[in-house]
């Protein structure tokens, strides 16, 4: 067993943020649940989506509320938790309040439920301005088959436009045609998700600023509090290999936070120690460099601290394992079989059958 002081420390630093980590990610999570931030970024993506455009259009708006009063849709809301038939679903619910919408619509769905929009799409014709009209009466023109002149009597002239660029580009057949829209779909919900993740990642870094502030979690503190004080490394370094060997799955937070080992929290009072407020200029400036660095290595995640906690304490504790038969090895301690015929990677040694 390798038994250095350095390497001790990088394990309890990593277990550190391993854990707030995970106390980061199951606040976020409890947060974007609370608030149904997933219904109110899909509705925003369905929106787009039905104008067809950077901004919400009329149309769209009066596509989108068609859509969202469709059945298929609506069996997707929970039981007894459906939407209040005034409320609008393209309108965004305050922050406080969880939209009653659904969080995911496969693609089949959508398909399914836009296909009865087009069919109800002409008895709406009556209904739109005489711009508009004479917009739909170009396109049905231009429209040959059914399913063509379906597309081009619909009012929302910009969803109308990009269906028919859909269909044509199917070669105007039909099962092409609801294979590309569910593409089509599958590709702005992609896009939705970036948006998601991109606004999960700034609550985190809020939530994590927060919790690394209240629980005075210090990088530079903590590692030299793991650098001199040797009972405290061993424990801290005994709980990480616990944790590494349970696996991540088996994790839980509060239990975790309780047997960290290390000084946390605030001690109201001036002094030098790691839990008292600084009393000088180049503490506070150690300090708040120490939070800083805290806060960063948590917006990497707890899954990015995990794997690499595994792989040290693996390392560590018996070093790299042998390759098996007809194995290749790919890194430290990573490894996987030849199988027949198989090529070994450029660098990559195989080892000798027996």
């Amino acid at each position: 067993m390798l038994n250095l002081p350095a390497l001790d420390v990088a394990v309890g630093l990593i277990f550190l943020y391993v854990v707030l980590s995970l106390v980061c990610s199951t606040v976020n999570e409890i947060v974007a649940t609370s608030v149904g931030l997933r219904a109110r970024f899909l509705q925003m993506g369905i929106l787009n989506l039905l104008s067809a455009a950077p901004r919400p259009t009329r149309a769209g708006v009066e596509t989108a509320k068609a859509f969202y009063a469709h059945p298929l849709v609506q069996g997707l809301i929970r039981p007894a938790h459906g939407p209040d038939p005034s409320l609008d679903p393209t309108s965004t619910a305050r922050w406080w309040r969880k939209p009653p919408y659904p969080s995911y619509i496969p693609s089949r769905t959508f398909v399914a439920a836009l296909d009865d929009v087009l069919e109800n799409a002409e008895r709406r014709i009556a209904s739109v301005d005489e711009e508009e009209a004479k917009a739909v009466e170009a396109r049905l023109k231009g429209a040959a088959a059914e399913l063509e002149q379906k597309l081009a009597a619909l009012p929302n002239a910009r969803l109308s436009e990009a269906l028919l660029s859909l269909y044509r580009a199917a070669g105007s057949d039909a099962a092409a045609f609801k294979h590309a829209t569910e593409e089509w779909f599958d590709d702005a919900m992609e896009r939705v998700s970036g948006w998601y993740r991109r606004r999960i990642q700034v609550i985190l870094a809020v939530i994590a600023t927060l919790v690394v502030v209240l629980l005075n979690a210090d990088t530079l503190a903590s590692g030299r509090v793991l650098w001199r004080d040797d009972a405290v490394r061993a424990s801290v370094v005994r709980q990480a290999e616990a944790s590494a060997e349970a696996g991540r799955d088996a994790a839980e937070v509060d239990e975790a936070v309780q047997r960290l080992d290390l000084p946390l929290g605030w001690d109201l009072s001036f002094g030098d120690r790691p839990t008292q407020v600084p009393d000088d200029l180049l503490s506070w400036i150690a300090k708040l460099v120490g939070l800083a660095l805290t806060v960063g290595a948590v917006l990497l995640g707890a899954p990015f601290w995990f794997d690499l906690l595994s792989k040290i304490v693996r390392v560590r504790a018996t070093g790299a394992p042998p390759p098996a038969t007809d194995s290749v090895r790919a890194g430290e301690g990573d490894q996987k079989r030849a199988g027949p015929g198989a090529t070994a990677p450029a660098g990559a040694r195989a080892s000798p059958r027996r």
